[in-house]
């Protein structure tokens, strides 16, 4: 049998990946099977990276159309050139593409293009993409399944670009800036699409079934979202189920929804829509059940607290087991397998310390429970909200929306939760979850220095909030 491998990975996205490069570094033989063209997976190529660079060139755009003139900065004449936004963007894609082969090549990672099937616990079919016939068998000691999910649709609807039915894949891929978009669901991708749409010129409606838009973080945040969103003259529908979708014409498309409260159905007519109503695990083709590796009811991958399937060589990370769906899950999840299976005793990821994030303008940010998961709980609690337009860097840098909203224990004033709306909102949440890591009070986030002018003078405003029911600044 040739091609013996320590380890194989199925998937290269930034948990397959970092995977492979954490196992070669601890002197496993590794390799990596990728069954599209690019390594990188959904984050890299159809997901969080392209869309990145949509929102950061759509917010450049909106901020010289609407911000700039009151910094004193004026244009004779301005415009976007949205086939050279896309290009940008795929250059990006190109060069992250070729960063993660460099490292694949720097830690001696065999790279094998086609679709891995299970042929035993121990051996792997490697297929044809297009035709399935087998190319060659490889064998291994271990296996990591990291081949992602997909996006959900709606039944008896498919993704069709022809019918203007589209998923994020194929609104990242646009040639044209649709004049009415509308999108099925609130959440975080069908925020991020909206927004970058929205600043270009498209008029976009969001139909949410929840009450509420990013129903899963804090309501708060819902709350002051749609606000900021609606401002923006982003039409927000809540409360409303799906019940027909149809081609219009040759340039639109119909929704038909009912309203949850009154039961009256609405119509919506767009040049597409876009379904963002969450993802599912991609298993197709792995032949799960040749080898009996178990899964639930929703085609997740069970897994134990090690990350071992039913089969104890083989083990699943990522959005294929799971949770929440973020490349940063995957990534550490890959670390601790990589080292697990060698022996060592890796940290396992907390998963109730994992940031959430909204690259939205301003930026969402969440850690730790919300305020009705505590009160569900039963757990007493104190609450501080400090809004940024008070802090003196908001206010110079054109940014006043938003706030940082800190949640501690009322007897031990243990940091429970984090939650912020607001400029950098994605990075600055690193210093809650650092702080709820390692265990500290609001008391201690208050006690350190934080250098002004920042928006992080935000957390120890809220920390003396918490701590003391004051503020200096407000």
């Amino acid at each position: 049998m040739k091609n013996l491998y320590d380890l194989i990975v199925i998937g290269s996205g930034p948990g397959g990946y970092i995977s492979a490069i954490r196992a070669s570094q601890l002197g496993l033989r590794t390799a990596i099977i990728e069954k599209d063209q690019e390594l990188g997976g959904t984050c890299l190529n159809v997901g969080c990276i392209p869309s990145k660079s949509l929102l950061d060139s759509s917010k450049y755009f909106s901020l010289a159309k609407n911000n700039y003139s009151s910094h004193g900065i004026f244009f004779e004449k301005l415009f976007f050139d949205f086939g050279k936004m896309m290009n940008r963007k795929n250059e990006i894609v190109r060069n992250i593409n070729s960063g993660i082969k460099y490292l694949m090549k720097k830690n001696k990672i065999d790279l094998y293009q086609g679709i891995g099937s299970f042929k035993t616990k121990n051996i792997l079919s490697l297929k044809d993409i297009k035709s399935l016939q087998e190319k060659k068998e490889i064998q291994f000691k271990y296996c990591i399944i990291s081949t992602g999910s997909k996006p959900l649709g709606l039944s008896k609807l498919n993704f069709d670009i022809k019918n203007r039915i589209i998923s994020s894949t194929e609104a990242l891929n646009l040639t044209e800036i649709p004049k009415k978009l509308i999108i099925i669901g609130g959440g975080i991708i069908g925020l991020e699409l909206g927004s970058v749409f929205n600043r270009l010129g498209s008029k976009v409606i969001i139909i949410e079934n929840m009450n509420q838009i990013i129903s899963n973080m804090d309501d708060s945040l819902s709350q002051e979202m749609r606000k900021i969103l609606e401002k923006s003259s982003i039409q927000i529908e809540t409360s409303l189920s799906i019940t027909n979708i149809f081609k219009e014409n040759h340039e639109e498309v119909s929704v038909f929804a009912k309203n949850h409260h009154n039961g009256k159905e609405v119509k919506f007519i767009g040049n597409y829509c876009l379904l963002s109503i969450g993802r599912k695990p991609y298993t197709k083709n792995l032949e799960l059940e040749k080898i009996q590796i178990k899964i639930d009811e929703k085609g997740f991958i069970l897994v134990d607290d090690n990350l071992q399937t039913s089969i104890n060589n083989i083990y699943a990370i990522g959005d294929v087991i799971g949770g929440k769906m973020l490349a940063h899950k995957a990534e550490e999840e890959g670390l601790y397998v990589a080292e697990h299976i060698v022996g060592q005793k890796p940290n396992k990821l907390n998963y109730d310390l994992i940031p959430s994030i909204i690259y939205t303008y301003p930026e969402v940010s969440s850690i730790g429970k919300s305020e009705n998961e505590i009160k569900k709980d039963k757990i007493e609690y104190n609450v501080g909200i400090f809004p940024m337009k008070i802090l003196g860097r908001a206010r110079t840098s054109g940014c006043t929306d938003g706030f940082l909203k800190m949640i501690s224990h009322k007897k031990t004033d243990d940091i429970l939760g984090v939650h912020i709306i607001g400029d950098h909102a994605a990075d600055m949440i690193m210093e809650a979850s650092v702080a709820m890591e390692f265990k500290s009070s609001s008391e201690d986030i208050y006690r350190i220095c934080h250098p002004h002018p920042t928006f992080s003078e935000a957390f120890k405003e809220a920390a003396l909030l918490n701590f003391e029911n004051r503020s200096i600044h407000m």
